[in-house]
């Protein structure tokens, strides 16, 4: 007598897409952004350490494009299509203006930073750029998704 093996039907594996999961890490960053700029809904300390986690899942967004950045890098002043050249201005713009948020926001941080021993001062210019930074970087993250909105 054959004795039968029987087992349960395999499932597929489930796998996103490498566009899926840019479009849902582009949401998951600019979610976390809106509830963090509500800071009168999260309070000053969650504020800054879901700004913290903020910068960790923005420098992935980085690596993940990388070779792109660096594609059009080298060929922005060559023949590229005009979309393209949008894009990249609208992200460089983007950077920049997320750089100075991060930095702006390390200079101010009232609970995170000093937990961790480091305070820099208050100086009302800083908050005021954490502030304007902040409001572009909603303008601009939001422009940056319908760029890239063919997912």
């Amino acid at each position: 007598m054959s004795s039968a093996v029987v087992s349960a039907p395999q499932r597929p594996s489930f796998r996103l897409s490498a566009t899926l999961k840019n479009f849902w890490i582009d949401i998951l960053l600019f979610m976390a952004f809106v509830v963090d700029m509500n800071v009168p809904f999260t309070g000053i300390p969650i504020h800054e350490w879901l700004g913290i986690g903020l910068i960790a899942l923005f420098i992935y967004h980085l690596i993940l494009h990388w070779d792109w950045i660096s594609a059009i890098t080298q060929r922005f002043f060559k023949k590229l299509p005009a979309n393209n050249r949008l894009k990249y201005a609208v992200d460089l713009l983007l950077y920049v203006d997320i750089v100075l948020l991060i930095a702006s926001g390390i200079w101010i941080s009232e609970a995170a930073l000093p937990q961790l021993g480091l305070s820099m001062g208050r100086a009302p210019f800083w908050r005021g750029l954490h502030h304007m930074t902040a409001d572009w970087a909603i303008w601009l993250s939001a422009l940056h998704l319908a760029l890239n909105w063919k997912w």
